[in-house]
């Protein structure tokens, strides 16, 4: 299909003239300069962006993919003035907030809920100072502003259910898991419907982290972040030159964005997929498919062999909760599992096994000893003394305590509760969880 029949076939039937065209194009030149005049950080970024009249949209409103707008312009026609300012900010600071990429595996429905809550807190600032109101709200808990999306988005997970949040069910592609495997394929992210009066704004942000024929490669993806980061850092110093200083939740954006923290969860999921999924072999080959003439890799072995070690020493249990829940979700995701759990201070106290038969509760009860200090070496000479050879070991302390001189033949994960140091190792991946955030 060229060009003109998308066009003139777009929209609803709706034809776009050459005049049609010019007239929202410079439309859209002036919401910029007005943005750039009335809300000089974020209308700064967006002379970074390119603004495109588009008419083959999926939802027939705006759209973005990370460096470009697009808006359809019999929508855009139909907005007021503040509904066309409100609308454009919006998608610029979906890009500035590198929602495209943060989006990862999450259920693509809430996630775009959540980023629409992250925005809806940040814009709340400039349209207040401007004397507007927003002309899209969604339903939300005002306690809320000042979290992340990430942060937002495990609340709502919290609170909805899955039919609340894609109504599809069983095994097609209404069912979350294989929309959320259908978005990537397509490489877009799902959208939900904001209801203001009778009017709607459909709303959908190109995702960057789907692969298909057509996504975008990773060199594409980390040129359009880098791209934005120094987007929202020329802004911040622009806003620092006229104002003397950002306002502070500007501050906190910037200082999110220029200096990522990754999640702790995000990063228990890399290590625990990148150490299980790299114990395939060619020989023996696969016996399961053997029969139809296959060779394929066959698993060292078919079940997933982790080890957990907690430092029971007394300073951990305020962190442990959220770390039990999300390795027991994780674990799950594997199918055929079994995890080893060694507390230990000093010396070992307990061991227990758990398994995807006996799934390790998110839940789990550990035992405070609280005295004779901590040695993590008991836990690794257990299962050198067993000759255990795990495909996972994950380590949960403080770092206070003695560690090994050299490391194992298996990878170690450290997992350091909020305060913890994690100076008494050299060797080993280290991640830090974070404090949970106030309801």
């Amino acid at each position: 299909m060229n060009a003109k029949t998308a066009e003139d076939s777009a929209s609803q039937g709706q034809v776009l003239t050459p005049e049609l065209r010019d007239e929202v194009e410079a439309d859209l030149v002036e919401v910029r300069r007005t943005i750039l005049t009335r809300m000089p950080f974020i209308g700064s970024v967006l002379m970074h962006l390119d603004l495109e009249v588009r008419t083959d949209l999926p939802f027939q409103t705006a759209a973005t993919n990370g460096s470009d707008i697009l808006v359809d312009p019999f929508f855009f026609r139909k907005l007021t003035e503040e509904e066309r300012l409100f609308v454009i900010a919006h998608e610029a600071w979906h890009c500035a907030l590198l929602h495209f990429v943060r989006t990862q595996d999450r259920i693509p429905e809430l996630a775009n809920i959540a980023q629409d809550l992250e925005i809806h807190f940040v814009l709340m600032h400039d349209l207040k100072k401007n004397g507007w109101n927003e002309p899209f709200v969604l339903p939300h808990n005002p306690k809320w502003e000042g979290l992340s999306f990430e942060e937002i988005y495990e609340k709502l997970l919290k609170k909805c259910s899955v039919s609340a949040v894609d109504t599809g069910g069983g095994s097609g592609p209404g069912n979350p898991r294989n929309r959320r495997k259908a978005d990537a394929r397509n490489g877009r992210e799902s959208e939900h419907l904001k209801r203001h009066g009778a009017e709607g704004f459909d709303h959908r942000c190109e995702s960057s982290t789907g692969r298909s024929d057509d996504a975008v490669s990773d060199a594409e993806i980390r040129r359009r972040t880098e791209q934005m980061r120094e987007a929202v850092q020329q802004a911040a110093e622009m806003v620092r030159r006229k104002q003397g200083k950002l306002p502070a939740h500007l501050q906190r954006i910037v200082d999110r964005i220029l200096e990522p923290q990754i999640d702790w969860r995000m990063l228990l999921k890399r290590f625990v997929t990148s150490a299980y999924g790299g114990c395939r072999r060619w020989l023996p080959p696969s016996r399961r498919h053997v029969w139809q003439g296959l060779y394929l890799q066959s698993m060292r072995s078919e079940r997933l062999r982790a080890y957990l070690a907690i430092d029971t020493s007394g300073s951990c249990t305020g962190d442990l909760p959220q770390f039990f829940s999300e390795l027991s979700s994780l674990l799950g995701t594997f199918g055929n599992y079994e995890i080893t759990v060694i507390q230990c201070d000093a010396e070992i106290g307990k061991i227990e096994t758990f398994s995807s038969d006996v799934p390790l509760p998110g839940n789990f009860k550990w035992t405070v000893t609280g005295g004779g200090g901590t040695s993590f070496i008991p836990v690794f000479d257990y299962i050198r003394s067993n000759r255990i050879q795990p495909d996972v070991f994950i380590y949960v302390t403080d770092g206070y305590g003695d560690a090994p001189s050299k490391p194992p033949a298996y990878p170690v994960l450290w997992v350091l509760t909020s305060d913890g140091t994690d100076a008494f190792a050299s060797w080993g991946q280290k991640i830090r969880l974070k404090t949970p955030s106030a309801p």
